[in-house]
């Protein structure tokens, strides 16, 4: 199976190398890897015409989102993973990945354990591969981070391309709709690493606000009658 990594990147030279390492050390070797890159002015473009395996492209867009999509329709992959320029894959993730994939051909989407690590702490989580868990995202329970669900390509073909006016929660609005439509099946293997140094988009935000929005609003339109289960999770969550 043809593995396509997609990697969205802004003047993120000093991580581009740790991300694109990941990918030359894991003992794979059927994929390809794809940079869109919205026309940094750091060392991003030196990185990158040092890696001749690279595919990749560099010139303005609308942000992250438009970034993806570009990437998206760039590639040719069996099974898609995102990877963000500052995060990075553990070793050995893309073998146990299509190992679970050949299991069973009724599987869409796999989603592994993640850590997370910042300055000042260090996580692994867990995700769930159940639909109600993932609305609540109070508890981690869904895969926050693209390096932790590898999907086959008819799931993005089926959802379309992401919004590119939403630049914070685009990754929850993909996954509540993938979660909804398609087979998800899990795996107990740490498969990448979040990184937060404190500045990075996730780190800027208030992230919660606009998880909370995302599922709310997927709620609202795609299955209504799970509002009150949400909502009375949602407030006992915040007194347990």
């Amino acid at each position: 199976m043809k593995i396509s990594i997609l990697t969205p990147s802004f003047n993120s030279g000093k991580y581009l190398e740790r991300a694109i390492q990941s990918v030359l050390n894991q003992d794979y070797t059927n994929y390809e890897h794809i940079v869109v890159d919205g026309g940094s002015n750091d060392e991003t473009i030196t990185i990158l015409n040092k890696h001749k395996h690279l595919i990749y492209v560099s010139e303005k867009d609308k942000g992250q989102s438009d970034a993806m999509n570009k990437a998206f329709h760039m590639s040719s992959g069996d099974l898609i993973v995102y990877l963000n320029a500052d995060d990075e894959f553990a070793p050995g993730s893309f073998k146990k990945v299509v190992a679970a994939f050949q299991e069973s051909d009724k599987i869409d989407m796999i989603v592994g354990n993640l850590l997370f690590l910042s300055p000042d702490e260090q996580l692994i989580r867990y995700p769930s591969a159940r639909y109600r868990d993932i609305l609540l995202y109070w508890k981690n329970l869904f895969p926050n981070n693209p390096v932790s669900y590898y999907y086959k390509r008819k799931v993005q073909i089926r959802i379309g391309d992401f919004p590119v006016d939403n630049h914070y929660s685009m990754d929850i609005w993909f996954l509540l709709k993938a979660y909804k439509l398609f087979k998800i099946a899990k795996v107990e293997a740490m498969l990448g690493t979040f990184h937060s140094d404190g500045t990075n988009k996730t780190a800027t935000v208030d992230t919660g606000f606009a998880l909370h929005n995302a599922v709310k609003t997927h709620l609202k339109k795609e299955n209504p009658l799970l509002l009150p289960y949400f909502y009375f999770k949602l407030l006992v969550g915040r007194f347990m």
